[in-house]
């Protein structure tokens, strides 16, 4: 953390990891009791540190589903997922309001939920039980290609994103496209925008399609690339209308360890990307 300080980051994003057996499960399985207590003392030294930060429950499915296909067609299904979900959302209000943490989110990429009807209502629901135990700032991760679509931003005080958008034809004109996306975004939403994840492995064309994960490409390495998207998008994104911020995809706990993740991954410790990260964070933010 020490280390991301000097970097000039301002903010730091913790997970907190919930399971599903699957995409029709109606049950959302929640942290063990040393798990939560991890997370807490990392959310504690965060903030002893000077960092605000940010709670994002997770789903994470057992058979390989996307979350973003969560969707279910019986009422009463879907009466007992929510019922489930909103049980796990709350231990992490508990634990954000415990903590002092500055924004807690209440779902991630649940993009086929987040522009239904009727789970309007169950969010509604879910949103008011949080603000009563919770009283910093909600938001939602939306997904790079849903956030447009979204009926919650009006239960929510920050338009979130997960903004893993192809940066094309190249990165520096795809990044001012995204730019103007998220200020049309925020304009929409009535809300600022914050970039919740953004990141690019170290691999040739990252930019292009950057939600692939490691393991799914060649190990072709590339870090040139990787501080090139970095480049273009804190330079387009950082400082376009209505974007709050933007959160670093990934840092792990020891970014020393070549065991954390491949060299083509998505860490841009150790490679000119964490140069370029540290130029812009690090750069004396000019008068107001």
């Amino acid at each position: 953390m020490q280390r991301l300080r000097r970097m000039g980051v301002n903010t730091l994003g913790l997970l907190m990891e919930g399971r599903m057996q699957d995409g029709a499960a109606t049950e959302v399985q929640a942290q063990s009791r040393d798990d939560l207590e991890a997370t807490r003392q990392a959310l504690l030294d965060a903030q002893a540190l000077g960092f605000a930060t940010v709670l994002v429950p997770h789903l994470y499915i057992d058979d390989g589903t996307w979350r973003g296909k969560i969707r279910f067609e019986d009422p009463d299904e879907a009466e007992d997922w929510w019922s489930s979900y909103q049980a796990f959302v709350l231990q992490a209000a508990s634990l954000a309001q415990s903590t002092g943490t500055t924004v807690l989110s209440v779902g991630v990429e649940l993009k086929g939920l987040s522009n239904d009807k009727a789970s309007f209502a169950h969010m509604k629901r879910l949103t008011e039980a949080v603000r009563r135990q919770y009283n910093g700032q909600l938001t939602y991760s939306a997904n790079w290609d849903e956030a447009e679509q979204v009926g919650w931003w009006p239960l929510v005080d920050l338009a979130g994103v997960n903004g893993y958008y192809p940066l094309i034809p190249e990165p520096i004109r795809g990044a001012e496209t995204v730019g103007r996306r998220l200020s049309a975004l925020s304009a929409m939403a009535q809300r600022p925008v914050l970039v919740l994840e953004v990141g690019y492995r170290s691999s040739p064309l990252s930019h292009e399609r950057p939600w692939e994960w490691p393991e799914q490409i060649g190990a072709s390495v590339d870090e040139a690339a990787q501080a090139r998207a970095w480049a273009a998008v804190l330079t387009h994104w950082l400082h376009a209308d209505g974007v709050r911020g933007l959160m670093v995809w990934v840092v792990p706990s020891d970014p020393d360890d070549p065991a954390s993740e491949p060299a083509h991954g998505f860490n841009p410790l150790n490679k000119p990307a964490e140069q370029v990260i540290a130029r812009v964070f690090g750069a004396p933010s000019e008068p107001s």
